[in-house]
């Protein structure tokens, strides 16, 4: 039987032959003892005149923490400069200047407006002061040494017999200072009153904004205006007589404002009111509706507050019935309404209270079953209080 040798290095701790004068493994002149070594092996590049061999390292969680270190420090290295130029890039944009469009003749006064607005707000407002039918105004901010020449304008095309003006700013948006064409927009319109719009206006990070100054008899075919991080509101405040046919409005991460005016007719059979992370204020006086409506009304985390003024009376049978939800905030209705209209409210909330005229979570008018003209209210709330009082 062969004997298994006993001599091993003393620098690398290789099993070695008996006749060995260099190890094999790391090249070290051998100085023989016997039985296993009772050094650990030395974790450095040792040379020899004709091999060169790079020891392994045994494991050590010292080094696992340097290598997290390392990569961490890396990372950083990485995400710090791409967020510095995100902030301190976003305020690099500059005022460019303004590009318009006009329209003068009032031979046709049907509109279709449509804006998509990456990044910026939108504000209509209607002037009887004007002479034109439309005035639009953009405003362009971008980099320093950007082409507003590249900038978005509004486009017009007639079809057939409606004026159809269009606005799209594109995709095309960085906070990177050397991307030249990226371009803000702030837009501006104005239109004059005899003009009947259709109103599809939607601001991805600014707010949108429909005012009304107070002029009465304003014709809107639909108004849907929407925004995801802005506040959109509609302000018809002041105005009489005014006529929509459908109505959707809804934000994100903002408040929705509403004023609806006096003796607005509604056209329609489905309101639309809603955002996420927002509070809510609905507002009218003596509305007028044709036929039997539903308004939602939703947000999530935000308070709902609805001001209702109807001493206008039907000569025929209609019911509007209100949904009203969110789940972190408050919902207050503050009503008044002619006598011979029923009503009924019904209020829920998790951890808060619920107060209709005294009553705790259901509240019906003596007259609900029988009037002519009826309102139902459905409150709904999971943190925050539900009140229904009579102003």
């Amino acid at each position: 039987m062969k004997k298994i040798s006993e001599q091993f290095c003393t620098q690398c701790g290789s099993q070695l032959s008996d006749a060995a004068v260099f190890c094999h493994i790391c090249g070290s002149k051998i100085e023989l003892v016997k039985g296993v070594p009772t050094a650990i092996p030395k974790t450095e590049v040792v040379t020899a005149p004709a091999k060169h061999h790079v020891l392994a390292q045994p494991y050590s969680p010292k080094r696992r923490k340097v290598i997290t270190g390392v990569s961490i420090g890396i990372i950083l290295a990485v995400i710090v400069p791409i967020i510095l130029i995100a902030v301190f890039g976003s305020i690099n944009f500059t005022h460019l200047g303004t590009i318009e469009l006009d329209v003068d003749s009032f031979a046709i006064t049907n509109i279709d407006l449509s804006i998509d607005n990456n990044v910026g707000s939108v504000d209509i407002e209607y002037d009887s002061s004007m002479t034109k039918l439309i005035e639009t105004t953009v405003e362009v901010r971008g980099r320093p040494g950007g082409n507003i020449d590249e900038a978005k304008t509004f486009g017009m095309r007639i079809d057939p017999d409606t004026l159809v003006i269009e606005f799209n700013s594109g995709e095309e948006y960085s906070f990177f200072f050397w991307n030249k064409k990226a371009f803000t927009y702030n837009i501006f319109v104005k239109l004059h009153p005899t003009a009947t719009v259709n109103h599809f206006v939607d601001a991805d990070t600014g707010s949108v904004t429909l005012t009304t100054d107070k002029i009465d008899n304003i014709e809107f075919n639909d108004i849907l205006l929407t925004s995801n991080t802005g506040r959109v509101t509609l302000d018809l405040s002041g105005s009489v007589n005014s006529t929509i046919q459908a109505l959707d409005l809804g934000t994100n991460t903002g408040r929705v404002n509403v004023d609806l005016g006096e003796r607005t007719t509604l056209s329609t059979t489905l309101v639309d009111i809603h955002t996420n992370t927002g509070s809510i204020t609905f507002t009218y006086a003596d509305l007028i509706v044709l036929d039997d409506i539903t308004w939602l009304i939703e947000t999530d985390t935000g308070s709902i507050n609805m001001f209702i003024t109807q001493n206008l009376v039907y000569p025929y049978s209609v019911e509007s019935v209100f949904d009203a939800i969110t789940d972190t905030g408050s919902i207050t209705l503050n009503f008044s309404f002619n006598n011979t209209i029923g009503y009924i409210f019904i209020g829920s909330t998790d951890t808060g209270s619920v107060d209709l005229l005294g009553e705790d979570d259901l509240y019906e008018s003596p007259n609900y079953l029988t009037a002519l003209n009826t309102y139902s209210f459905t409150m709904d709330t999971d943190t925050g209080s539900v009140t229904a009082q009579e102003i």
